[in-house]
């Protein structure tokens, strides 16, 4: 279990992070956290892309959006009240 932003976060990813699952309990400060790093993501790109950085880092970044809004495609089917 990993401390996020919004509580104790786990992802179902088998490359996330903290390596556990994300239970009915986590769900919702689990979401809260993807959307926060999604939210980063996003700032970071734009970030990048107004000052000339490198492209390859950009795309990496989008790459871990699409799949954090994936996870979260995939929680919310399992989770949602």
């Amino acid at each position: 279990m990993h401390k996020g932003h919004y509580g104790k976060y786990s992802g179902n990813s088998k490359f996330s992070h903290a390596h556990t699952k994300v239970t009915k309990d986590n769900y919702e400060a689990t979401k809260k956290d993807d959307e926060a790093h999604m939210t980063y993501l996003k700032e970071d790109i734009d970030y990048d892309a107004k000052h000339g950085y490198n492209k390859e880092k950009m795309t990496a970044d989008e790459k871990h959006i699409s799949k954090l809004a994936g996870d979260l495609k995939y929680d919310n089917k399992k989770f949602k009240n």
